[in-house]
């Protein structure tokens, strides 16, 4: 172990949170993972879709940590990260290059439903909306990986 060396410092505050996060801090998970969507909102602001992927992914790690917790919140925020990160790989295609993009989808239904059929009624809601969306084989997927 480094003694008196954080191998992060060079990040400033998110130091910290990086820290606090990976000792399993909910609160700093979850604000890690408004930072990176903050992030990923102004990357696409300024048209840099290279930028806002990359934030989109660092967002997901940092939602499955927060979900990891098991609350219902945290759980309906990385289903909507998995969508933000699945709308830059491609998704409901029936296309290879796809592929990804409509895994993240599907593993996003998933979820939703799963919270849906013990009664949240936000996860219910947007399932709702991502029928109106998404075609019908992303949600056969969703069936297959719940």
């Amino acid at each position: 172990m480094m003694e008196g060396c954080d191998a992060n410092g060079a990040l400033g505050d998110l130091s910290s949170i990086i820290k606090a996060a990976g000792a399993g801090d909910l609160e700093a998970q979850r604000a890690g993972r408004s930072l990176a969507l903050q992030d990923m909102y102004a990357a696409n602001a300024r048209n840099d879709h290279a930028m806002g992927q990359g934030h989109a992914a660092e967002a997901m790690f940092w939602a499955r940590l927060a979900a990891s917790h098991g609350h219902d919140d945290d759980a309906v925020m990385l289903a909507a990260v998995l969508v933000s990160l699945a709308e830059y790989w491609g998704y409901d295609r029936r296309d290879p290059r796809a592929e990804w993009g409509n895994a993240l989808l599907a593993e996003s239904i998933a979820i939703l439903n799963s919270l849906a059929a013990h009664g949240n009624e936000a996860a219910a809601t947007a399932i709702n909306e991502m029928a109106e969306r998404f075609a019908p084989h992303i949600f056969q997927q969703a069936k297959e990986i719940a």
